[in-house]
């Protein structure tokens, strides 16, 4: 195996990259709820969802680490192309077995490949194409274009319908030219230059068990995956806190807008911070400021509080997610960065699937409060995790 060349983002590379991360998110945050809705529509009960959250889920979950050793061996270019297709044909198959639940299971299944290949090899090509000196600021530039397909995306329901269900063929015809669109721009971006393997570089052919025990990649890996899964929790059981409480759905709504506006936000200003306070401390208070954030939901708080509190939330974790992707890259080899992505993927799945189901029994106790006071918790474990971080100025 080869070893890659250090090489800085190239301008028209990075440009075309964050095209694709935005089109790619646009998607899967289109396609995604449509197709859940066009279960309901179908008549199915709900016990269909978890089926379907599960084939999005899996597949990826077992593919990941497949998908990180290819990227280290041929290169970035082809696994966005196999993503681009894959996701074409998620979007071809919702179209036309659009009233088949088994049809609807496949599309989605596709779509969960197709953003795991396209984001292994956006994520690989960012870790080794931006020099270290800028990681913090190109990664929190990456994690802005995706945030904003995940914001657009959403649009697509809107798009006019015989019914109240979003019409999902329509949505899977956007997405199929959205799809279209994602492959012709990985065609056109280059993977980051091969060179003769380094010296030293055999240690490193090993696998997930040695990336694991290097210094610093366990640690990133659970900061990445608690702050992660915090947000699915708030989207879970904010719903549920609301109607605890009394609150409309208007507040609900308006916690969303702030919290997303607001991690929009940190991540453009994110090369400011960590060069004026040094990556580590951004990372350990990004992680309290959110613990303490979501500790406040625990309390019955007026709702304006609430809504403060989501701005927040969504400033101090939408630090620490892209300055996860920069610790994971300065602890881990150039020549194995692409499992190192696909490794993160994996732990984010995995904290994904069990933080959730150790909150639901919290949940049955002591309602959505009691949620958010766990979350908070974790979130002050993912804080204390991340003084272990390189404090290299960003």
């Amino acid at each position: 195996m080869r070893a890659r060349t250090p090489a800085a983002a190239r301008p028209r590379g990075l440009i075309l990259l964050l095209l694709h991360a935005v089109c790619v998110q646009l998607v899967s945050y289109g396609l995604r709820p449509a197709i859940s809705y066009e279960i309901l529509e179908l008549g199915l009960d709900a016990a269909w969802l978890g089926i379907a959250a599960t084939a999005f889920a899996l597949p990826p979950l077992l593919l990941a680490l497949p998908s990180g050793r290819l990227v280290d061996r041929l290169g970035e270019r082809g696994m966005l192309v196999a993503g681009g297709g894959t996701l074409a044909a998620a979007s071809i198959v919702a179209l036309c077995f659009a009233e088949s639940a088994l049809g609807l299971i496949v599309a989605t299944a596709l779509l969960g490949l197709g953003v795991l290949f396209s984001v292994v090899g956006e994520q690989s090509w960012v870790m080794r194409g931006a020099s270290d000196s800028r990681l913090d600021s190109t990664f929190g530039v990456y994690t802005f274009a995706t945030s904003t397909g995940q914001m657009l995306g959403p649009l697509l329901l809107l798009l006019p319908a015989p019914s109240d269900a979003p019409p999902l063929r329509l949505v899977a015809l956007a997405t199929t030219a959205l799809a279209v669109i994602v492959l012709l721009l990985s065609f056109g971006i280059r993977s980051v230059p091969l060179a003769p393997a380094s010296e030293g570089s055999a240690e490193h052919r090993s696998g997930v068990i040695p990336l694991l025990r290097r210094p610093g990649v366990f640690s990133a890996l659970v900061a990445s995956s608690i702050v992660l899964t915090s947000l699915d929790l708030v989207l879970a059981y904010l719903p549920l806190l609301a109607g605890e409480r009394g609150i409309a759905a208007v507040w609900v709504s308006a916690f969303l807008v702030a919290r997303g506006a607001a991690t929009m936000l940190s991540r453009l200003c994110l090369g400011i911070l960590t060069r004026r306070f040094g990556r580590r401390a951004v990372l350990v208070v990004g992680g309290l400021l959110a613990a303490g954030a979501l500790t406040v939901l625990a309390f019955p708080v007026p709702p304006a509080v609430l809504v403060a509190a989501g701005a927040l939330y969504g400033l101090a974790a939408g630090t620490v997610q892209p300055l996860t992707m920069s610790w994971m890259t300065l602890v881990t080899a150039r020549e194995q960065r692409g499992m190192a992505a696909s490794l993160r993927l994996v732990g984010n799945r995995v904290g994904q699937t069990v933080i959730p189901l150790a909150v639901a029994v919290v949940s049955t106790a002591t309602g959505a409060a009691g949620v958010f006071a766990v979350t908070g918790a974790a979130l002050l474990v993912s804080a204390v995790m991340s003084r272990s971080a390189p404090d290299d100025q960003g």
